[in-house]
């Protein structure tokens, strides 16, 4: 009876993988990752923490786009209508030391468009630094405006109004950024897809994953998981410190994405599952505990986190597993968003006491 199960359970993982497959491939897409990102265990992690089997899916390493990150697969969705419309230059904007604006600047580069970027201030004493993530967008000749929006719907405005006026000058432009999030969305759910294939191959069944998010990127990975009738439950750990409602903003958005699918499917804001306890003093401000789940990641595994998203996840997820919210008996997947560029905006976070003493090796 128990193989009789089995077979079925196979029959309808099959079904629902191929239709989802074939639903994702009738979308355009351009080639900008390099697929797939590895999935590896955190051996030394886990003996360190005394906790669960821990898995990371490296979606750092995502190829070309400069230091890649989770942003490289949306934009393989989210940037083939510009190639469609022959776009000539990408506008849109971010952070002062976004990872999105980077691959974005990154992705027009190969795909041979300029980009012009107005970066947000995300505090209104950030400092404007050649480092980090503007440091490489300046050398990817991003034109660069900042700005100092009071909201994201007058940023996206701002925006669109940048497109206008190059459009008047005879350009070709493709905004990308806010209007097209559900695109986002299906790329996680094409990750979800390639991670349930390495699952398969190293024999595992998460009881978790965890990713930093506050949006596209959580939401395609649940509507993936509610897809297979919830094989793991999805634990997002966001950053942010402007959204009132997370769990609602990442349902619609998940919803917007069944939809581009053709996908029977609704999540409801119940469904989402997303700690902003870990946030500390506001975004793009490391916490120590975020400081020290970054040392201890380098430390155990040779593997950087940023101290803005990844950092402050995995600083979740160590907290969980030592409050013992995640049994030793369980598994569980952190997905490594990328971002690692943000580390070299902040050279005075990381103190190492006595690294630097000269009689050390004498």
């Amino acid at each position: 009876m128990s193989k009789m199960h089995n077979a079925e359970d196979e029959s309808f993982q099959k079904t629902r993988l191929d239709n989802l497959k074939d639903s994702i491939a009738q979308l355009d897409r351009v080639k900008l990752a390099q697929l797939p990102t590895p999935l590896v265990e955190l051996r030394s992690l886990s003996a360190t923490l005394n906790g669960p089997r821990i898995f990371i899916k490296r979606d750092d390493l995502t190829g070309d786009l400069t230091s890649g990150g989770n942003k490289t697969r949306m934009l393989e969705f989210r940037l083939a209508p510009a190639v469609n419309q022959k776009a000539d230059i990408l506008v849109s904007g971010f952070g002062i030391q976004s990872n999105h604006a980077r691959q974005v600047a990154a992705a027009a580069r190969k795909l041979g468009m300029d980009t012009r970027l107005l970066l947000r201030r995300t505090r209104s004493q950030e400092s404007i630094l050649t480092q980090g993530n503007l440091l490489i967008d300046l050398l990817l000749g991003a034109s660069i405006k900042i700005v100092d929006s009071p909201s994201f719907a007058e940023h996206a405005k701002l925006i669109e109004e940048e497109a206008e006026h190059l459009e008047a000058q005879g350009r070709k432009p493709y905004v990308t950024g806010y209007a097209d999030e559900d695109l986002s969305a299906v790329a996680y759910v094409a990750c979800s897809l390639e991670m349930f294939d390495q699952m398969l191959h190293l024999g595992i069944k998460p009881d978790y994953i965890y990713v930093a998010s506050e949006g596209a990127t959580q939401a395609g990975l649940v509507l993936f998981s509610k897809y297979m009738e919830d094989p793991y439950q999805v634990i997002g750990i966001n950053m942010v410190d402007w959204v009132d409602d997370i769990p609602l903003r990442i349902s619609s958005i998940a919803n917007t994405a069944a939809n581009r699918l053709q996908i029977d499917l609704q999540i409801e804001r119940e469904d989402i599952v997303n700690y902003g306890e870990y946030v500390g003093d506001g975004y793009g401000v490391p916490t120590a505990e975020c400081i020290s789940a970054i040392k201890l990641l380098a430390e155990t595994e040779g593997i950087l986190l940023d101290p803005v998203y990844s950092g402050k996840a995995m600083a979740g997820l160590i907290n969980h597993v030592r409050m013992g919210r995640i049994g030793k008996d369980k598994t569980v997947i952190f997905l490594h968003t990328g971002g690692v560029p943000a580390l070299f905006r902040h050279p005075d976070t990381f103190d190492f006491p006595g690294r630097f003493n000269s009689d050390e090796h004498s």
